[in-house]
C-alpha cells in the first residue's frame, strides 16, 4: 500500500474572494485611468478654448485698429474738402496748451477766447486757468502740451509726467464736471529738432500717457499718424507747425470725439 502526504485543496471561498478583489482592483484602475484621460481631455479642450478665445480677441482688436485708422483717414480727407466743418465742429470747445496750441488762434483759426495757451507753458500751468475755463463753460477741453515739458527736465521719467497729466484732468473736471477732457499725444518734433536727446524718449511718454488714460478711463487723442502723414507742414525748427498743419490736427481730435 503506497503512502504519501495528502494533498487539500484551497477553499473555494478563498479562491472567490481573491478572484472579486482582483476584479475590483483592475475596475478601479480602470476608472482611475479613465477620469485621468478625461480630465487630460478636458485640460486640452479648455487649453483650445482659450486660444480661440485669444484668436477673437486678437482679430477684434485688429478689426478695431482698422475701423479707426478708416475715420482718422476719414477725417483727414474732410480737412481737405470741407476744411469749414472741421472747424464747426470746435464751436464752444476750448484749447489748452504751448507754443504749438497757440497756433489755433494766431493762424484765425479758433476765436483767441477759446484758446488758452502760451509759449514755454507745461500742462502744470492748467491749473491755473480754471477759473477762465469755467467762464468759458466749454463743451470740449483739448489739452495740447508736452514738447516743453519732455525738454524741461520736470519729469525725467514717463510714468511721472503721467501722473501729473492725469492730476492736470482731475482738477478740470473737478472745476467742470459736465465737461469732456480730450487729452493729445505729444506731437513728435521733426528731424531738425532732434538734437535735443530728450526727444529721444518721446514714444515711451506718450506710451504712458496712453495707458494713464486707460487705466482711469480718460480720453485720449492719438497724434502718431497725422505727425507721420504731414512731416512736411512742420517749421524749419521741426518743433513748430505751419498753419496747413492744424486742419489735420483738428481733424484728427474730431475722430477722437466721433468714437464716444
Amino acid at each position: 500500500m503506497r503512502t504519501g502526504k495528502r494533498t487539500h485543496l484551497p477553499d473555494i471561498k478563498i479562491i472567490l474572494l481573491a478572484a472579486g478583489i482582483i476584479i475590483i482592483t483592475v475596475v478601479i484602475i480602470v476608472f482611475i485611468y479613465k477620469d485621468q484621460k478625461q480630465e487630460k481631455n478636458k485640460e486640452k479642450v479648455a487649453q483650445g478654448i482659450r486660444y480661440l478665445e485669444s484668436l477673437e480677441q486678437q482679430n477684434v482688436a485688429e478689426i478695431n485698429e482698422t475701423i479707426k485708422a478708416i475715420r482718422v483717414r476719414h477725417s483727414l480727407d474732410l480737412a481737405d474738402t470741407d476744411e469749414s466743418v472741421v472747424w464747426g465742429a470746435f464751436e464752444n470747445c476750448a484749447v489748452m496748451g504751448d507754443s504749438r496750441a497757440v497756433g489755433f488762434s494766431f493762424y484765425e483759426f479758433l476765436p483767441e477766447d477759446w484758446v488758452i495757451a502760451e509759449s514755454g507753458s507745461t500742462v502744470r500751468d492748467v491749473s491755473e486757468h480754471l477759473e477762465q475755463l469755467k467762464r468759458l463753460d466749454p463743451v470740449r477741453v483739448f489739452l495740447c502740451f508736452g514738447i516743453n515739458d519732455i525738454a524741461c527736465g520736470l519729469w525725467p521719467e514717463p510714468a511721472d509726467y503721467a501722473a501729473e497729466c492725469a492730476a492736470q484732468i482731475r482738477a478740470v473736471a473737478g472745476a467742470l464736471p459736465g465737461t469732456e477732457i480730450y487729452l493729445n499725444s505729444i506731437l513728435p518734433p521733426g528731424a531738425a529738432a532732434m538734437w535735443n536727446e530728450s526727444y529721444a524718449r518721446l514714444g515711451e511718454y506718450n506710451d504712458a500717457l496712453k495707458a494713464m488714460t486707460e487705466q482711469n478711463g480718460f480720453r485720449y487723442i492719438d497724434n502718431t499718424y497725422v505727425a507721420e502723414e504731414h512731416q512736411n507742414l512742420y517749421q524749419d525748427d521741426g518743433l513748430h507747425l505751419q498753419p496747413d498743419f492744424y486742419k489735420y490736427w483738428a481733424a484728427n481730435m474730431l475722430t477722437e470725439v466721433n468714437e464716444q
